[in-house]
């Protein structure tokens, strides 16, 4: 039967990640090509040349390698050999893994293959030689000479290689020699290993590759072997000194060869990109997996394995490919415990730090997410180990949800026993949500700290040497243009300003008065913040609908021009006369009056300037007794006013907290950027829903 090369040429595939394939192929014929002439000096010469029309760099060892040479000193081209060569999936070398169409793979990556080799014939030494290229007979130029002074062996030189594998090609003469002892690494562990020598002639720079594996690449390895299904892994472990490996990976083999590689990156816990060994040495894990069904199931091009990537339609015993690797990982795990260990208690501790110093709101749950502390990069910045720690905290309160929903929807028996176990599940479930509400309680703390450390920092003068907008403030107390209908309790800080505006009917921020409901009002004056205390049941009796009305309105800080006009306190009169001028609606939409009676609780949130203390004699209100704030009752308006300063407000947030801040061991400043400041900086821009809790959900 005719091989048509171009055609096998086409139908078989070559990842332009993988653009050294053809030349491992290569070696390790020439490797097997050593064996069969029983040659105890083998001797390799892979010599690159690089592409000479590329002169955009001075340093030559980074152009583009267009052309490798491989030369050996093995049996050569015999009869048999050229034979085997020019049929298509040949078995000849079945034995040795050999599938027959690897050298296909150089027609893919390159434009051809010259091929010279010398051997031993009938008639002494004989040199054939000819190309091998992408057309449809696939050789040409074949020549068999008779050899006077020759050397037994081969030289193929692999020529033009394609533009999109050039791309993907390392090019400085160590970082192929990584990679080739990366594949080719169970041939040079070998006592009987050729002797392979690399070498660069743009540069004229060599290296021998099994000196440079033994004394750049590897000092340990060590050998395991697990059942899986089974039949029988082995597991070569080897510790690599090469710098340029940056990953830690294992590597699937069929007949001695890598035909592909994992990153054990993520699939590992406190995998660093270097482990350290007991001597304190670096060094970058690789392993090397065997096994009989790999070598049965490798594909024909050598680049995977003809496993199932899921268990649809498996038959009885039969296994997927993840399986495969979930078995080999988790040997790969064993194998690094020591070394990773170490790093899980180093890192355990520095989370325990972070948690003693910076995040007390994670500590009652740190016991109940141990999974979730070992998943945690080794290595993470304290802003992320803290997004993480949020995470888990999230993942165990839905956790908590699941199991109480389990707990409910059990039938518990009259049996004894069984009571008791229900008993001891309940205990389990009810301690581990009082570990969670009292880091629910822990993380509103520090969320309180955040945010008064936030809004200090604000109020500072920036380097344009202005003040924040009032705006600004504004949105670190409540989001401007919602209502609380958009905002949940625990999604705004009105804490600031009174502990009391918490629990509240309806709170308006930046709107129009006759957008709110709970009002018939056309008035278009926009309060910065107005509040309908919590209501009463609306009946037609005297009784004020709501206990009070709050109103607040904030200044830019350190704001000294106030025209007449806009006197901020009579700016707050108005607001009072407009609303009494309206009605209020019941539940049921009918219109009532809002007595005249109903106190109104007004503040002003600005910086203390002459202006405003002219401002606050007028309206006859009392200095606070530290100096920054005024307050007053008028009885004309029925209204309690009073002035803070922006110092006054963060100081007195801060005493009013400073015993729970103390009792969480919280600094008398918080500098981290925690996930409760994500949370504020976050509000700042939109609300976010509220996820409820354990216990109301």
């Amino acid at each position: 039967m005719k091989t048509n090369v171009l055609g096998r040429v086409k139908n078989l595939r070559l990842a332009a990640s993988k653009p050294l394939l053809p030349l491992y192929e290569a070696i390790i014929n020439s490797i097997q090509a050593i064996e069969d002439a029983n040659e105890k000096n083998g001797l390799i010469t892979v010599a690159f040349e690089r592409d000479k029309t590329l002169l955009s760099t001075e340093d030559r060892a980074l152009d583009d390698i267009r052309t490798f040479e491989i030369a050996d000193n093995g049996i050569g081209f015999t009869d048999a050999n050229y034979e085997s060569f020019l049929t298509s999936d040949t078995t000849y070398k079945a034995s040795k893994g050999g599938k027959g169409v690897g050298r296909f793979m150089w027609l893919i990556a390159f434009e051809h293959a010259d091929i010279v080799s010398t051997y031993a014939g009938e008639n002494g030494l004989t040199t054939r030689s000819f190309r091998f290229a992408p057309t449809e007979d696939g050789v040409a130029n074949h020549a068999v000479i008779k050899s006077e002074n020759g050397t037994q062996g081969t030289r193929v030189r692999l020529v033009g290689m394609r533009e999109q594998y050039r791309r993907h090609c390392p090019k400085r003469l160590e970082t192929v020699a990584a990679y080739i002892a990366e594949h080719c690494l169970e041939y040079l562990i070998r006592g009987d290993c050729p002797s392979i020598t690399l070498t660069d002639r743009s540069s004229g720079e060599a290296l021998n590759l099994n000196s440079f594996f033994e004394q750049e690449m590897s000092w340990k390895s060590e050998t395991t072997e697990i059942d899986f299904r089974g039949h029988k892994l082995r597991v070569l472990h080897i510790h690599l000194r090469c710098a340029h490996i940056q990953d830690h990976l294992v590597h699937y083999c069929a007949d001695d060869r890598v035909v592909t590689s994992d990153k054990l990156g993520g699939k590992v816990p406190n995998l660093r990109q270097r482990l350290l060994d007991q001597n304190r040495e670096e060094f970058v894990y690789a392993a090397y997996i065997e096994a009989d069904f790999l070598n049965e199931s490798v594909n024909p091009e050598r680049t995977g394995f003809g496993l199932a990537d899921s268990d649809d339609n498996l038959f009885k015993g039969e296994f997927t490919w993840r399986d495969v690797q979930a078995a080999v990982t988790e040997e790969c795990r064993r194998f690094l415990e020591p070394y990773t260990g170490v790093i899980q208690q180093e890192k355990e501790e520095r989370i325990r730090r972070f948690v003693n110093n910076e995040a007390p709101e994670y500590r009652a749950i740190l016991a109940h997410i141990p999974d979730v502390i070992e998943r945690i990069d080794p290595d993470v910045s304290d802003d992320q180990l803290d997004v993480e720690l949020y995470k888990g905290y999230h993942s165990l309160q839905v956790k908590l949800r699941e199991e109480g929903r389990e707990l409910l929807s059990q039938d518990v028996a009259d049996d004894e026993e069984d009571r008791q176990a229900f008993d001891t599940q309940l205990q389990a479930f009810f301690a581990t949500v009082s570990d969670v509400n009292a880091s629910d309680l822990a993380r509103y703390v520090c969320r309180r700290k955040t945010v008064i450390e936030l809004l200090s920092k604000l109020l500072q003068r920036r380097k344009d040497a202005k003040y924040p907008l009032e705006e600004e403030v504004h949105r670190v107390i409540f989001p401007m243009r919602l209502d609380s209908e958009q905002v949940p309790m625990d999604r705004h800080n009105l804490w600031l300003v009174d502990e009391r505006l918490a629990f509240h009917d309806y709170l308006a921020s930046d709107k129009p008065i006759s957008t709110v409901p709970h009002l018939n009002n056309g008035n278009q004056q926009e309060p910065d913040i107005l509040v309908l205390d919590n209501a009463h049941a609306f009946s037609a009796s005297a009784e004020p609908p709501y206990p009070a009305i709050t109103l607040i309105e904030f200044k830019r800080p350190m704001r000294t021009n106030y025209p007449t006009e806009e006197n901020p306190l009579v700016q707050l009169r108005k607001y009072i006369e407009a609303i009494r001028a309206g009605k209020a609606r019941d539940p049921d939409g009918r219109d009532i009056p809002i007595p005249q009676n109903m106190p109104f609780y007004c503040y002003l949130i600005c910086d203390i300037t002459d202006r405003v203390r002219e401002y606050a004699r007028d309206f006859s209100l009392i200095a606070a007794p530290d100096g920054m704030g005024f307050f007053g009752y008028n009885q004309h308006y029925g209204a309690y006013f009073e002035i803070i300063s922006y110092t006054k407000l963060v100081n007195d947030a801060r005493k009013r907290n400073a015993a729970f801040f103390n009792k969480l061991g919280l600094p008398a400043r918080t500098a981290r950027a925690s996930s409760g400041q994500a949370e504020v900086q976050e509000q700042l821009t939109t609300p976010i829903s509220d996820g409820g809790n354990i216990i109301n959900g």
